[in-house]
């Protein structure tokens, strides 16, 4: 078949692989210039564990409410009537539910699709570069005794999704990463041994070769002004290219989606990554640390450091960078890691960039309920980390063929 990918992020260069490895002509179509410009550029890499980002899935992580009023979230709208307000009420009754009955079915999937694709996600990789700055092992830093009581609760429902995961005083976590701040607060930590981190960029730009290679035509720069329906392709220009299945993996851009009459709740949610040069190796961080009262992740990107935090809800590409949460990260990344990152440095790279979360947290992986057109996008915080096995799964359904796990939770007309 002759399949069109729109979006060249970590998700749409993964599909096309698949596509590709299955025998199909498959061409990717992406607005900016190059792959892996826009989502998929420069946030943290975070791999493993899904579950402790922030706005996982609703009961999964840290409660809606705590997190709006803590320094995570620092823009959204609470006007009633708002689509942020709609948005956040159908976020809280997913919460609800699950705090309620007390077995998250949320959670469940997210758990079974990230372990999916982490089982297929290191196929055929033999780059070194890709190996050296893959790193194993994360930790999340909890401050206060209201945070250990909460994990302490959360371990076994993540044990129960097969998750490894234990709580560990300061001295053994100190032992995984020695270059920890000695000044700064904190009672515990959560380790999650099989935990990973990865350069998101690097790891896309590999799978966008492999493409490459394997016939995938990557066509940059390209606007498309709508997908069309009947006979199914994509409009550039005022010209029709025609294609037997489209699967639309952008981001946040509801143009394409809204054109084909598909209202989904679909959130853009922003953030910022500050990247610096590494100043002291044995300063900086070993693999990946989360603050959990600050939402806020520090990774080691080869011989780089780079730390996310911010959350703005229902923002826009045109918003001023939020100045108090830049200055938050850098003092976050001072006092978890002095001495570890040259933030003097003119090579530090500040990055703002967007993400689509929906209320329940899932992607939309499956038909759009027009013939011959798909949608695998709305991967919120976990486009690297899902990117393998939605793009398999979506192959899988296009060619009929049954899927490896069940995606009936990410079927895009739940909503």
């Amino acid at each position: 078949m002759n399949i069109a990918i729109v979006g060249a992020g970590i998700t749409g260069i993964s599909t096309a692989l698949e596509f590709a490895r299955d025998g199909h002509q498959v061409t990717v179509y992406e607005q900016m210039n190059a792959a892996a410009e826009d989502a998929s550029f420069a946030p943290g890499g975070w791999l493993l564990p899904c579950a402790t980002q922030s706005l996982a899935t609703p009961g999964a992580g840290m409660p809606f409410k705590q997190l709006k009023s803590g320094a995570g979230l620092t823009q959204a709208s609470s006007m009633i009537g708002s689509p942020v307000w709609r948005w956040a009420r159908q976020w809280k009754k997913h919460e609800k539910n699950a705090s309620k009955h007390g077995n998250n079915a949320l959670l469940t999937s997210l758990s079974t699709l990230s372990a999916y694709s982490a089982s297929l996600r290191w196929q055929d990789c033999e780059d070194t570069d890709i190996a050296a700055e893959r790193k194993s092992g994360t930790l999340i830093m909890l401050r206060t005794p209201q945070e250990v009581a909460f994990w302490n609760q959360q371990l076994p429902l993540l044990e129960a999704q097969n998750v490894a995961c234990k709580m560990l005083p300061p001295p053994q976590a100190q032992a995984l990463e020695p270059g920890l701040g000695q000044e700064i607060t904190w009672l515990n930590a959560v380790y999650f041994p099989d935990g990973e981190s990865i350069n998101p960029r690097l790891w896309a730009q590999y799978l966008r070769l492999q493409a490459q290679e394997m016939g995938v035509a990557i066509r940059t720069g390209i606007q498309i002004q709508s997908i069309s329906k009947q006979p199914v392709g994509v409009e550039i220009t005022g010209t029709l290219q025609r294609h037997d299945v489209v699967v639309i993996c952008t981001g946040t851009n509801h143009r394409l989606l809204q054109n084909l009459q598909l209202n989904l709740p679909i959130m853009p949610t922003w953030g910022y990554s500050v990247t610096a040069p590494v100043r002291d190796g044995l300063q900086a961080p070993r693999s990946a640390i989360m603050d959990w009262a600050q939402q806020a992740t520090i990774s080691r990107v080869g011989q780089r450091v780079r730390i996310t935090a911010g959350l703005e809800l229902g923002s826009s590409a045109e918003a001023p960078q939020h100045t108090h949460t830049l200055q938050r990260m850098y003092r976050l990344l001072n006092d978890w890691f002095p001495g570890g990152a040259q933030l003097s440095s003119p090579q530090v790279q500040v990055w703002r960039g967007s993400r689509g979360h929906l209320p329940d947290g899932l992607p939309l992986t499956g038909p759009s309920g027009h013939h011959g057109i798909w949608l695998n996008l709305a991967h919120g915080s976990h486009g690297v980390s899902l990117a393998a096995g939605c793009a398999r799964a979506i192959a899988d359904m296009v060619a009929d063929r049954a899927t490896a796990i069940d995606m009936q939770a990410f079927h895009p007309l739940r909503f």
